[in-house]
């Protein structure tokens, strides 16, 4: 019996113009209402999901989020850090260093707040911070302090410059960050240690749970890890086909209330609901 559903936002819980629908909301519920704990497991910080949190019924005192790609987990209502996994300075300054020689932009993240490193940030990282629900603001890198808490470096540019950067990515930045590429238009930088899939285990661990009690829903690389760990696996119909051959069950997309479908499928229709 599934008792623990972690589900990706952009692209899976959301359609794509970013709405929530009232099927996905009466389903979360539904589950809700059957003993099972949801927790919505995101790239975004928790301030850029609070609004769906919110109509989800999920800001109690009870109810967790991962956010930041697994980086950072927090208490919903509160807000409160559970687990917080951050760069070092030194490991900001070389990601910075190597953003000077690249076109798309560079971008910070603490627990709240987004950072720009130009000057003037460009038009895409503007739109990202106002989807994102985050204040925009200038960090001269060179006046971090050692006790600076960054939760992850992002870059922001068309799909061809990210492709670029990625290219031109130090061999040892391998070793040293945990790199992902949620959508054509970014390229995350987080602790070596952060994944969805790491923290979506740690918080079974801690209900006690077991692997076949456990479903992901996800969409993309970003949620491989999950889907890796997850007992069942849920992949969205517009999900890519690489994540697709991780499914153990491939639901309609994000504009067909895929997951309200999902959780009907493998859990509402078990209970009688």
């Amino acid at each position: 019996m599934i008792k623990l559903v972690a589900i990706d936002i952009d692209g899976t819980l959301l359609t794509s113009d970013h709405r929530l629908t009232q099927n996905v909301c009466e389903a979360i519920q539904l589950a809700k209402n059957n003993g099972v704990t949801i927790v919505l497991c995101t790239g975004r910080p928790l301030v850029g999901i609070t609004p769906y949190l919110e109509k989800l019924g999920l800001l109690d005192s009870t109810t967790i989020a991962i956010t930041q790609n697994g980086a950072l987990v927090q208490e919903t209502q509160s807000k409160k850090v559970l687990n917080h996994l951050t760069l070092t300075v030194d490991q900001v300054k070389r990601i910075y260093q190597f953003s000077n020689n690249q076109k798309a932009q560079l971008t910070f993240f603490d627990e709240s707040e987004m950072y720009h490193t130009a000057l003037t940030p460009s038009q895409l990282v503007v739109d990202d911070a106002k989807l994102l629900h985050t204040h925009l603001t200038y960090l001269d890198v060179d006046k971090l302090t050692p006790d600076t808490l960054v939760t992850k470096g992002m870059f922001l540019g068309d799909p061809t410059e990210m492709d670029t950067l990625i290219q031109e990515l130090p061999a040892s930045f391998k070793d040293d960050f945990y790199m992902v590429r949620s959508v054509p238009y970014n390229f995350e930088f987080l602790n070596k240690q952060a994944s969805k899939g790491k923290a979506l285990q740690s918080l079974a661990e801690s209900l006690q749970l077991q692997v076949d009690e456990v479903m992901a829903i996800g969409d993309a690389e970003n949620d491989r890890s999950m889907l890796e760990y997850a007992g069942h696996a849920v992949v969205m119909e517009n999900g890519t086909e690489e994540m697709k051959a991780l499914a153990t069950f491939i639901t309609k997309s994000n504009d067909e209330d895929g997951v309200a479908y999902a959780i009907h499928e493998l859990i509402l229709k078990k209970t009688g609901d």
